[in-house]
């Protein structure tokens, strides 16, 4: 990234490179060395970082002619802030487009099949869905823009015996139930020992696919295909369409469509655990044929409250209309609870 003028333009969104521009003259100023103020920068993260450790600098000294290089650095961040807004908005239609493709998937084992290819189609080079079996590592499927050469031989790389994620970074994805950023791919002694000398990842991002209140899955993607590396956009993207398989498998499991291709002992199982206990007590009323209107009521709260929560909680079923929704809830409890009516026409959430 560093050459006689620090950065080449074509590794970085102009936002970006302009922050680091504003970086290193900032630490000319300052008389610390450039060039490794500009090396702190390699995405949109990384350049706020550097630029309000900057800001803190220049205010600590705040001579007057600082003061040019300090509404340098605001107006460096307000870019790079509104760099990254665009590049999530831009995002949107890709995910959505990409969950509804796999809401139309009939069997779980297409599902997982889809999940590699849905996950890389979000803008990465690799992906891959693994189960977790016992908290070991069970690679189930991948996708690469190489081919699927590779994705065999990674594949390969993860074949039994599976690795205790007890020893891995994954151990966070699956105990704590939380994305990671792993930037350090290449050095870091706790990637996976067999998987990483062929992938040859230099970054990467993993996200839990919680189903029954437990990790069931997880889906790894590598290397944006727009930025080169991975970051805190990456992870937090992946973590919300993972949260969505995951609602997905449950919706499988609640309607008998189990997989063969699942783990006997794979925590996959009970849908309500996706919901609050709000959008639970919603959807009991939902599925009695109240409306909106009569929902707010009973539980002391607005109409438009109560169409968020249903909007929610169809989108966490993976369902489209409150007929559908109002079936899963009495698949699960029965009809004792049901008051006896029937459920509306497919009406608006």
């Amino acid at each position: 990234m560093i050459e006689s003028g620090f950065v080449k333009k074509h590794d970085l969104d102009p936002a970006v490179h302009n922050a680091v521009r504003v970086v290193v003259n900032a630490a000319r100023q300052l008389e610390t060395d450039p060039r490794s103020a500009a090396h702190r920068v390699g995405d949109a993260i990384t350049a706020l970082e550097a630029l309000d450790a900057t800001e803190r600098a220049l205010s600590a000294r705040l001579l007057p002619e600082n003061y040019e290089l300090l509404l340098d650095v605001r107006a460096a961040r307000a870019d790079v802030i509104a760099y990254e807004l665009s590049r999530q908005r831009a995002m949107l239609p890709t995910l959505t487009a990409a969950l509804g493709r796999l809401r139309a998937i009939s069997t779980i084992d297409d599902l997982v099949e889809s999940i590699a290819i849905e996950s890389a189609a979000l803008g990465y080079e690799r992906s891959m869905f693994s189960w977790v079996r016992n908290e070991r590592w069970v690679p189930r499927s991948t996708h690469t823009t190489s081919g699927p050469e590779e994705g065999r031989s990674i594949l390969e790389a993860g074949a039994p015996p599976y690795h205790h994620t007890r020893d891995l970074v994954e151990v966070d994805v699956v105990r704590k139930r939380r994305p990671i950023l792993i930037t350090d791919a290449d050095t870091n002694p706790r990637v996976h020992p067999t998987i990483s000398p062929v992938s040859r990842s230099n970054t990467y991002v993993a996200a839990p696919v919680a189903a029954r209140g437990h990790v069931a899955a997880f889906v790894h993607v590598d290397r944006n295909a727009v930025t080169g590396t991975t970051d805190e956009f990456d992870r937090d993207l992946l973590a919300s369409f993972c949260e969505s398989i995951g609602v997905m498998i449950d919706r499988f499991v609640a309607t008998g469509n189990p997989s063969e291709q699942t783990p006997d002992d794979s925590p996959v199982a009970d849908w309500p655990d996706a919901l609050t206990d709000r959008e639970r007590e919603v959807l009991r009323l939902l599925a009695t044929g109240l409306t909106n209107a009569q929902i707010g009521a009973r539980l002391f709260i607005s109409e438009e409250t109560t169409k968020t929560h249903v909007k929610k909680l169809l989108r966490k079923l993976g369902v489209s209309n409150r007929s559908q929704a109002g079936a899963m809830y009495h698949r699960l409890h029965g009809s004792a609870d049901s008051g006896g009516s029937a459920l509306p026409r497919e009406t608006p959430a």
